[in-house]
């Protein structure tokens, strides 16, 4: 593609999904990105249950490196921020654009390590849970790609039944499991953890941050959740 005909060509938005998921999800969020902000986007489709971590990861970026957009920007869901994020540090993606992870538990999932202790639930969650999400692992994001985060805070999920929550949490991941050092920006929508899939306010966050690196402002009465996202990333 000669430089003059890339100019005109959208940014392409690759979409990563979560934990049992194959992709069809995302189906929503993918046609407000186009219909409504202009994005080419495309799904990159994993096992979510089995397979090499590092290997995902290669292939993701691979993937990035044959999009076709003037940039190339990553979103990842659950389990997907975390194959997004790994991608990014370890598997030389160079998107060329930014990066959004939704309701990703890059700071470690409580609700996955309580389930974990049931041994019959073990093959359910996969070794990817196992080794990307369960424990905190002290992650910090230094990469030149800006990297925000987004939370739900709407608890509707089976995580709660494993975790107990005394914080805010969408149903299986809590607030505070979503942010780690060197984010560019992080907020707190009032969805569950799947639901959030579904929320036109959720793309439109994903939309701005992808082409500013930065989220919308909240109503006023939604800035403490702000503020508090803030305070907790310092």
């Amino acid at each position: 593609m000669h430089v003059g005909e890339k100019e005109n060509v959208p940014d392409t938005v690759i979409l990563v999904h979560g934990l049992w998921m194959t992709g069809m999800e995302l189906g929503l969020l993918r046609r407000r990105l186009v219909h409504e902000h202009g994005f080419d986007v495309q799904v990159f489709a994993y096992a979510t249950l089995h397979g090499d971590p590092s290997a995902i990861c290669t292939q993701l970026a691979e993937t990035v490196q044959r999009a076709r957009g003037r940039r190339v920007h990553l979103v990842g869901h659950s389990l997907g921020g975390a194959f997004v994020y790994r991608a990014l540090q370890q598997c030389a993606a160079t998107p060329m654009g930014n990066a959004v992870l939704l309701a990703a538990p890059l700071n470690g999932c409580r609700a996955a390590r309580g389930a974990l202790k049931w041994p019959i639930l073990r093959p359910l969650l996969g070794s990817h849970v196992v080794q990307e999400l369960a424990e905190p692992c002290g992650r910090t994001w230094r990469g030149a790609t800006p990297l925000g985060a987004i939370a739900g805070s709407r608890p509707l999920g089976t995580g709660q039944f494993f975790a107990h929550f005394d914080e805010d949490n969408d149903g299986t991941v809590a607030v505070r499991e979503t942010i780690i050092p060197g984010l560019a920006d992080h907020v707190v929508l009032p969805h569950s953890h799947i639901g959030m899939l579904f929320a036109g306010d959720v793309a439109a966050q994903v939309a701005h941050f992808l082409r500013t690196g930065r989220f919308l402002p909240l109503r006023p009465d939604d800035n403490a959740d702000r503020r508090n996202s803030r305070k907790a990333r310092k």
